[in-house]
């Protein structure tokens, strides 16, 4: 039988990810850390539910999720390219073909 998680509990991966270790942190408060070892930002973080949601597929995962992008990361929803793509400034016969891919690949997506 396996005992609560009621305490912080730290291990070092041996996967490697910009050549260090990854830091992986299971918390009381039931969320996953994980950095790499050395560093002190870029710690990453998510909820044992949320993780085993989107990994099984459940219906509470599917919920759409807003995600910033950031320097580090600048990944733009599909969605978002596409309003931005809209009020472009560029002609309308390759702002309607752009519009087509991007709406095919959220069809894609579904």
């Amino acid at each position: 039988m396996a005992t609560k998680l009621e305490k912080d509990i730290t291990r070092e991966s041996t996967v490697l990810s910009e050549e260090k270790e990854i830091m992986v942190t299971l918390t009381a408060d039931q969320k996953i850390l994980m950095k790499l070892k050395g560093k002190r930002s870029g710690t990453v973080s998510i909820s044992i539910e949320e993780l085993y949601n989107q990994l099984s597929g459940s219906e509470s995962s599917k919920n759409n999720v807003t995600v910033k992008p950031t320097k580090k990361n600048p990944m733009i929803l599909l969605t978002d390219l596409r309003a931005h793509n809209a009020i472009s400034g560029g002609d309308y016969k390759h702002i309607a073909h752009f519009d087509g891919v991007i709406r095919n690949l959220i069809d894609s997506m579904k």
